[in-house]
């Protein structure tokens, strides 16, 4: 798949996944404001990681796996912080049910077929990462299809849905950072998944964690 072609389609597939976020949350009670306020960061998100990218940015700083991990670890941790301090986001985040978090999950798939059409990726970690993101989409599919049959084990369901997700980030991370980025520059397209939707993942997992303090109550 050429450059173009395969930035359009990421872009379109992370456009997608925005609106299943939003969407979630306005089903969680998100108010208006909330929701246009996440959809003007989500605009701004993509088109700042696109022209950072475009323009080589991190290769430019000199240390381009330092400011790497930093262009992942920033919006983590403020998400994390908005959370805390806006009450808006906390109540609509904690509304939403485990379902809900696991049918956002099953998306990990779609970003795992990804990995099989970038060219500009080495051929081992296309296999890594593909795969481990297609197995992380399927066990949360599996672990949807448990609680829908038996909702009793809500905490189970949980376990199950995000363990092979975090699993599969924690490895393919580290070798992406560590080893990849070694031998190549992150000023490529197909980083605008790291740089955008894997934060937004790890904070599903994050925020579907913290459901199991509400069920051990």
């Amino acid at each position: 798949m050429t450059e173009p072609y395969f930035t359009s389609v990421l872009i379109f597939i992370e456009v997608i996944f925005s609106l299943m976020v939003l969407n979630t949350l306005k089903k969680a009670g998100g108010n208006n404001t909330l929701l246009v306020s996440l959809g003007g960061i989500f605009i701004l998100w993509i088109i700042t990681a696109y022209m950072m990218l475009s323009a080589g940015f991190f290769s430019a700083t000199g240390v381009p796996q330092l400011a790497f991990t930093v262009g992942v670890v920033v919006p983590i941790v403020l998400g994390l912080l908005a959370y805390k301090f806006s009450n808006p986001l906390a109540v609509a985040i904690n509304n939403i049910p485990t379902s809900s978090f696991l049918a956002l999950q099953q998306m990990r798939a779609a970003f795992g077929v990804i990995f099989f059409f970038a060219l500009s990726l080495p051929g081992w970690f296309q296999y890594i990462g593909g795969l481990g993101d297609i197995a992380a989409g399927i066990g949360a599919f599996l672990a949807l299809r448990y609680l829908q049959k038996h909702p009793e084990m809500e905490t189970q369901a949980i376990v199950k849905g995000n363990l092979i997700g975090i699993l599969d980030f924690i490895i393919v991370l580290n070798l992406g950072v560590g080893v990849v980025l070694q031998a190549q520059s992150p000023d490529i397209m197909f980083d605008l998944i790291p740089l955008y939707v894997v934060p937004i993942f790890i904070l599903l997992h994050i925020f579907s964690l913290l459901k199991l303090r509400t069920l051990k109550r």
